[in-house]
């Protein structure tokens, strides 16, 4: 499958696209950091949680540049193979540019592989494993963040919650009541809560008491609760959809439609996660095309210049279509493939003017 001239210039292009996404990922953590230090004193947050934090999140801020830094590795790897005359030299020879694609778009396989594997793998665990640390050392040791959600304890209750949904509604809630001498007194679940001005309503409720003599049972379609928990807190449970990985995207999909909950952010994220890797392919494609196109007689730092901003642009263009998608009520398969299809379109155009 890989000749020589295959693995050769997959070594100059997966090289500079590394270099680069280690670069923009170790930057965009130490911007991270910065914003950190801002929270430090807050409870028991100290430099120490801010430095494991940033370094728990440094998997999701290498998936998040890898399409850009794949795109400035092309054009970097090639760039310097480029002006050192080897790509006229493969030309001369009879190679096509159409053939130099393909050679660099193969290597974009061991890429692909390497964002499954981490956005699969490794993200999932590794940022949740950060809200954890951030939210319990933020309060102190008062709140905890576990595989069933949010704990806090608050005077004679004990709250847990599930998830917080992008439309600001909570779910899985069971609070627990305790007596003086602190046995469970009552428990209180409810599958959903919404916020209504200074209350809670929950829905779906199941009130359970416990006597010396009898426990009983009482079921309500809704009931107002006051919410000890404040914004910063609850905030802390948000469940990001980038955070996840393609399986649990999908059961979180299947228990929102179980529940008649929009499940649409989450089904647009989950095509994102399919089209990730089909988009380190493109970005490699279209950084060949400007090689062999305008930025054929341009210098280095031209080259990483245009990379950085057409690379900055393709992101906007993958946050901005999605979202557009959803306001119209248009196929979330559309909103995630439309940029990459347009990208792919543009390197097109590019590679048939080089011929």
């Amino acid at each position: 499958m890989f000749n020589l001239l295959d693995r050769y210039i997959a070594r100059q292009v997966i090289g500079a696209s590394l270099m680069m996404l280690l670069l923009l990922a170790a930057l965009r953590s130490l911007f991270s950091l910065i914003d950190e230090l801002g929270d430090l004193g807050r409870g028991g947050y100290q430099l120490s949680d801010a430095l494991l934090f940033v370094a728990l999140m440094f998997p999701s801020r290498i998936m998040e540049f890898f399409p850009m830094s794949v795109l400035i590795g092309t054009l970097f790897g090639l760039g310097a193979m480029a002006a050192n005359s080897e790509l006229t030299v493969m030309r001369a020879a009879g190679v096509t540019t159409w053939r130099i694609a393909g050679s660099a778009i193969k290597s974009s396989l061991v890429l692909m592989l390497l964002v499954v594997l981490i956005g699969e793998l490794v993200t999932p665990i590794s940022s949740k494993a950060a809200q954890q640390l951030r939210t319990a050392a933020i309060s102190g040791g008062e709140l905890s963040v576990s595989k069933t959600g949010l704990w806090a304890r608050y005077q004679n209750q004990v709250i847990q919650l599930g998830n917080i949904l992008t439309d600001g509604r909570l779910t899985e809630i069971n609070i627990y009541e305790l007596s003086e001498t602190r046995a469970l007194k009552k428990i209180i679940k409810a599958d959903t809560a919404q916020k209504q001005s200074q209350y809670w309503l929950l829905q779906n409720v199941t009130e359970i008491e416990f006597s010396d003599n009898e426990i009983t049972t009482s079921n309500s379609e809704s009931r107002m609760w006051i919410n000890p928990l404040d914004q910063d807190q609850i905030d802390s449970l948000i469940l990001e959809p980038d955070t996840l990985n393609l399986s649990g995207l999908l059961s979180y999909i299947d228990y929102l439609k179980q529940n008649s909950m929009q499940a649409e952010v989450y089904v647009l994220a989950a095509w994102r996660k399919v089209m990730q890797p089909l988009a380190i392919a493109v970005m490699m494609f279209v950084g060949v095309s400007f090689i062999f196109g305008p930025m054929r007689n341009v210098s280095m730092g031209a080259r990483i210049l245009s990379g950085v901003m057409l690379g900055f642009v393709f992101h906007l263009a993958n946050q901005s279509f999605g979202p557009v998608s959803l306001v119209f009520n248009i196929w979330p398969f559309v909103g995630a493939v439309t940029p990459l299809l347009l990208f792919a379109g543009l390197g097109y155009l590019l590679m048939k003017r080089a011929g």
